[in-house]
């Protein structure tokens, strides 16, 4: 069979205008019928070692008798439920797509003062997705969150200890932790749990003020601790921002930071000035500091790099060098 032109243009016209129709060939099936469906399963349980698996053996424990449900993501919307069972399962046929879980909270949740930190499972056809369901005793934040916290909120944070147990306190229960926003202190952490600077932990506990310095006070310590992480690097100020940090929601206070080439003044209980030539700080040798580093250590004309944790008392900043690790003699110039 031949083709004109003109005939050629006028087939292509047809099959032009079918395509706002059926087009020229058939349109393929839907990936999935709007009205397929999948399963979503899990086992709610008490995360007692915070590693996101239930396990008996480390304390975990079931919670019985506790409504799931599947929400319309983003709204509230439920498009299915379930209740646990004696074994903390559940499973529930709900459309495909990815939705929100809920976790009513039951009078055992309420007592434990429980959390469910939330989870969006994704569901496909004829398939099971499984979602594990810990209840915790807080939901991370970052710390700058937490120090925006009203006073005598609770708040879970996570971070590595830069400094650990004993380096200030004689009683060796408070310490510093980091995350990449900021640092804070800890205050009544257990002798018994040994933490050392570079634990990465997580802690649940109340945010408190003391002589206008921010801290987590009545803190759990959560099992899951990560020995041995690298302690976050120093970050290098100058003896002038240190001296204009006047808010203690500033990202320094509370994180481990340098100075360089500063001379030190005289000691005044425990605090003297220092300056690098942008403008005097403060320096203080706070509690056990005082005998670990030593006034002494420093010398009327010689310069100094100093470590430390950025600490804000009575609407001050004060540079706390850890030990005597975190002082170097250097040059001048």
């Amino acid at each position: 069979m031949s083709f004109t032109i003109p005939r050629l243009r006028r087939m292509l016209t047809v099959c032009a205008g079918a395509l706002a129709f059926a087009a020229c060939i058939d349109d393929p099936e839907p990936v999935a019928p709007l009205d397929s469906t999948g399963t979503v399963s899990g086992i709610l349980f008490f995360d007692r070692d915070n590693n996101n698996v239930y396990t008996p053996t480390a304390g975990d424990s079931v919670m019985a008798g506790v409504t799931i449900r599947v929400l319309q993501r983003g709204t509230t919307q439920m498009i299915g439920s379930a209740i646990t069972g004696t074994n903390g399962r559940y499973e529930l046929v709900v459309p495909v797509g990815t939705h929100d879980l809920e976790v009513v909270r039951s009078s055992a949740i309420i007592a434990g003062n429980f959390v469910w930190c939330g989870a969006s499972p994704s569901v496909y056809r004829n398939e099971a997705t499984f979602v594990p369901t810990p209840l915790k005793f807080g939901c991370v934040i970052r710390i700058s969150a937490a120090k925006q916290a009203a006073v005598g909120a609770s708040v879970t944070v996570a971070g590595v200890v830069t400094a650990q147990p004993g380096r200030y306190r004689a009683a060796n229960d408070n310490l510093f932790i980091q995350d990449a926003t900021t640092g804070i202190q800890v205050f009544g952490v257990p002798t018994s749990l040994g933490l050392q600077e570079g634990d990465s932990i997580e802690v649940t506990g109340i945010v408190a003020a003391f002589n206008t310095q921010l801290q987590i006070t009545t803190p759990r310590v959560a099992p899951n601790i990560k020995r041995g992480t690298p302690v976050p690097d120093p970050v290098q100020v100058t003896t002038g921002q240190l001296a204009a940090t006047t808010n203690p929601l500033a990202a320094n206070v509370g994180r481990l930071v340098t100075v360089r080439r500063v001379s030190v003044g005289t000691f005044v209980s425990g605090n003297a000035p220092v300056d690098d030539g942008s403008g005097s700080a403060q320096v203080r040798l706070d509690g056990n500091a005082a005998t670990t580093i030593g006034t002494t250590r420093f010398v009327t004309g010689r310069c100094y790099d100093i470590t430390g944790i950025v600490g804000f008392f009575n609407n001050a900043t004060q540079l706390q060098p850890r030990g005597a690790f975190d002082v170097t003699e250097v040059p001048c110039s």
